[in-house]
């Protein structure tokens, strides 16, 4: 078997070049007619098609500088795009359109009633076209129509009367406006001074100088206090567990001599020590003297001193713990007491600083709406001057047009005829790949090495019966599917492996593609000319007993392997088909195991020396490893895969696996393939014999 990359992908839209010349060719006249057909019609679409002129006139803007008044109504608008921008959308305005309606109504009305249009500021705006001229501070305007004198008027019309437009529009709102802003100037200001002597006494009031210091202060006063607490919350912490000690130990000396704070004491140390000392000596005076001779008793004195020194020093260093044990607490309700008051006293410097943000944010509120208003006070005093200049200046006025912008005809009618030969270049491919889709499954099959044996096209059947396995039937239909069945039957004989294996193992890759039917219809063809034995292999599901109308779980296979009956009892004949039937038999519990039984192999090989071909039903091969058992006795595997059932993509994957995990497939034989008019040769082949 071939070893090919995991990674593939079928090539689905590409066909050999030759092939497509000739698929081209073939339908040459298909193609002809339809470019024909698109070039005929998109020329008589193209004929009907008005002719549209343009005119066009060029006109400058006026900025700041030459003081537009218009511009200047936008607060901050001082960039000439915004001011290009501006006049544009005013040129653009439904109220400007109708205007300019109302000055061309008698042209207007002559002309758009001789051409039946309708002429209304819809009309207009959908004509007309402004642009901005790059790196300048003009604007084309521009307007199309199908009369060029009336073009050429529109476009002057726009440019001479959108200044007087300008000028009407802002006249009525400007005297208005300017009382307005002096009288908001003046109660900004009263707010602004009124705001600032509330900040003046509350700086009074408050004691105020700087109150982001003091809030910083107080935050820094109050951390230095959580430090000092946590300090003394572990020294009495230790304290606790030093008392805990002693009080375990209980006045024993020996068990608070075990405490290391105790005994780490440099007094005790040295008493110890000496002791220590004391005890050697007296060690040395037992080997020379008795108990009762003056140096043993003298030493022995010392001893008893030095232990009650020991413990007199051990409870000046207890009293030493417990005193200090009570400076703590007493220490850490003091700093409790100080991080109370630190904590009121910062809740009160962030009200204040609170309160003193207040004031400041409207003081500048009041300082940025005073400066706005200021700024709107400039914009009214130049609007009264609006009279003084015009908002654009003609530069290069509209001319009647001589030739019309559109449509190109010639340019229209090469498209038309380009479109028309890609149409129908498109609709031949579009065809041939619908009408041959099961090319796509063979190439994925023949990318791994699997051999396509045969296709059976899809039978139409009706009535309770259609979930069954096909047996028999009539019409053309079923004939072809009978001529595609022999077709399989004759590759077999003629492929030099296929035709050596007596045993043919029919298996797919999920549940209901067809299997069962193709079983049944090659044991049928192979009867015509062989002895053939068809076995139900598939102990999960049987539906062979079924479609020859026999009980589904009569004595068969699993009662052979588990020697319940004999094989005369379990095999049978059916007469439609003109083969022996070996049943599924009784269901068992695991399938599994019944096939890979030694007695099963043997069974197989016994039958191959009665009969010429034995046909088994495998179950699906990637729902259980049932197939893959089988297939080691047969030496390989038929698969039926049904190509309306499965999408390319989900037999590449499947494919696949089986490729990754070494599965010898004989063959596949593609299910339910559309079948062209070719096929009905054989239905009148048939009548005709």
């Amino acid at each position: 078997m071939l070893q090919q990359e995991s990674n593939f992908k079928p090539i689905d839209d590409e066909i050999d070049l030759s092939d497509l010349i000739s698929l081209f060719w073939m339908k040459k006249w298909f193609i002809l007619i339809v470019t024909f057909s698109t070039f005929v019609a998109g020329f008589v679409v193209i004929d009907e098609m008005p002719e549209v002129y343009t005119a066009s006139t060029t006109v400058m803007v006026k900025g700041d500088k030459a003081s537009n008044p218009l511009q200047s109504i936008m607060s901050g608008a001082s960039s000439s795009n915004e001011e290009l921008d501006t006049t544009i959308k005013l040129l653009k305005s439904k109220q400007f359109a109708k205007e300019i309606i109302l000055l061309l109504d008698d042209t207007s009305a002559l002309l758009h009633a001789s051409s039946q249009q309708k002429w209304d500021e819809v009309q207009l705006l959908k004509n007309l076209k402004i642009s901005t001229v790059s790196r300048t501070n003009m604007l084309e305007i521009s307007y199309e129509s199908e009369f060029p004198s009336f073009t050429a008027l529109v476009v002057n019309t726009i440019a001479n009367n959108f200044v007087s437009y300008q000028a009407n529009l802002m006249r009525h709102d400007n005297e208005k406006s300017g009382d307005w802003i002096n009288s908001k100037i003046e109660d900004v200001k009263n707010k602004l001074l009124q705001e600032e002597d509330n900040l003046k006494q509350y700086r009074a009031k408050n004691n105020v100088v700087d109150i982001t210091s003091l809030v910083e202060l107080s935050k820094l006063e109050i951390s230095q206090l959580y430090k000092e607490l946590r300090l003394l919350k572990l020294e009495h912490e230790k304290l606790n567990r030093i008392g805990n000690k002693l009080l375990f130990a209980n006045s024993n000396h020996e068990q608070i001599m075990n405490i290391f704070e105790v005994a780490n004491s440099k007094m005790i140390i040295l008493l110890t020590q000496q002791e220590s000392t004391q005890q050697a000596k007296l060690s040395q005076i037992k080997l020379r003297y008795l108990h009762k001779h003056p140096k043993y008793q003298a030493i022995e004195n010392k001893i008893f001193d030095t232990k009650a020194q020991i413990k007199s020093e051990i409870k000046t260093v207890i009293n030493k713990y417990t005193i200090r044990m009570d400076e703590v607490e007493h220490l850490i309700k003091a700093i409790n007491l100080k991080i109370q008051k630190a904590n009121e006293k910062l809740e009160l410097a962030i009200t204040k600083r609170i309160n003193f943000d207040k004031i400041k944010r409207n003081i500048d509120a009041n300082i940025a709406l005073l400066a706005s208003i200021t700024a709107k006070q400039k914009e009214a005093e130049l609007l009264n001057d609006i009279n003084r200049g015009g908002g654009i200046i003609v530069v290069d006025p509209a001319v009647t047009p001589r030739h019309p912008i559109k449509p190109k005809k010639a340019l229209l009618s090469v498209l038309s005829l380009v479109m028309g030969f890609m149409l129908s270049v498109l609709l031949v491919i579009i065809l041939h790949f619908f009408a041959d889709a099961h090319r796509k499954f063979r190439q994925i099959a023949h990318h791994y090495g699997y051999k396509v044996i045969g296709e059976i096209p899809k039978v139409k059947r009706r009535g309770k019966n259609k979930s069954l396995p096909i047996i028999s039937g009539n019409g053309k239909q079923f004939e072809i599917y009978e001529e595609c069945i022999r077709s399989i039957r004759t590759k077999i004989y003629l492929d030099r492996e296929l035709n050596k294996q007596k045993l043919i193992a029919v298996s797919s890759l999920t549940p209901n593609e067809g299997k069962s039917s193709t079983c049944l219809q090659l044991a049928k063809s192979f009867s015509e000319l062989e002895n053939v034995i068809i076995i139900d292999a598939d102990l999960r599901d049987p539906s062979i007993a079924v479609a020859l109308n026999e009980p589904r779980h009569r004595p068969g296979l699993t009662n052979i392997l588990a020697q319940t009956h004999t094989f005369d009892e379990c095999i049978f004949k059916d007469e439609n088909i003109n083969v022996d039937v070996l049943a599924s038999g009784l269901r068992p519990m695991n399938p599994l195991l019944f096939l890979s039984m030694k007695r099963f192999e043997n069974l197989l090989k016994a039958l191959q020396n009665k009969y010429d071909r034995v046909i088994l039903e495998c179950p699906p091969i990637l729902s259980v490893s049932d197939a893959l058992m089988i297939s080691k006795h047969v030496g390989g595997l038929i698969l039926v895969v049904d190509i309306q059932k499965n999408s390319v993509a989900k037999v590449n994957h499947d494919l696949e696996l089986l490729n990754q995990s070494d599965t010898k497939i004989n063959g596949v034989i593609l299910n339910r393939v559309k079948y062209d008019k070719q096929n009905y040769y054989y239905g009148s082949t048939k009548r005709a014999y």
